[in-house]
């Protein structure tokens, strides 16, 4: 039996104007974090048979649902430190796409090394606000995002960066899709006295 493969959206034009604003980066406090098994569910693009536009295929609708006391947490970068880059990988047939977000994190500190070693090898999903408004997402359900690179520095001389580089990579079938529902972040502790 042949399988049927039908195109349902319309054809859209893929344009745009030329004062449209364009704004480089990601937010340096609005990146968020959290281990897939904090999840009761996780929301996902529509797929190719169910997607009405280009637009539905690549965005996240519903907002992820946490279980009770769980939720993101924050992490803050240095500012024009990041970015959040799609690439094509394998051969024709099979092409997925490698999404990373890469930034620096201010220090070397005890806190910074703790949450890399906490969190590496870690099934993770990131929510990343980027500075145009648009809302990134790496990770999903069946391909969460991975601490895959991380590089430290104290820095040699003043004025140099002391500083903590990540790469926080995922495989898709598609680019990393924007998000749309709502970030529910942890509520954070008391402070310790």
């Amino acid at each position: 039996m042949a399988v049927e493969c039908e195109d349902v959206i319309p054809i859209e034009n893929l344009d745009s104007c030329p004062q449209d604003e364009v704004v480089a980066g990601i937010s340096e406090v609005g990146v968020f974090g959290s281990p897939i098994k904090d999840f009761l569910s996780i929301a996902k693009p529509k797929d190719l048979k169910t997607a009405l536009t280009n637009e539905e295929l690549a965005t996240i609708a519903e907002a992820h649902t946490f279980k009770e006391g769980k939720g993101f947490h924050r992490v803050d970068f240095i500012p024009f430190s990041g970015s959040v880059d799609s690439v094509q990988v394998g051969e024709v047939g099979s092409i997925s796409m490698e999404n990373s977000l890469g930034a620096a994190v201010k220090g070397t500190n005890a806190r910074v090394a703790g949450y890399m070693r906490r969190y590496t090898n870690v099934p993770m999903l990131y929510i990343i606000k980027e500075k145009n408004g648009d809302v990134k997402q790496i990770g999903s359900e069946l391909s969460p995002a991975y601490i895959a690179e991380v590089g430290a520095t104290s820095g040699k001389k003043p004025g140099e960066a002391k500083q903590t580089v990540i790469k926080i990579k995922d495989t898709q079938a598609y680019m990393a899709p924007n998000y749309a529902g709502t970030i529910q972040e942890f509520p954070a502790p008391a402070p310790l006295p």
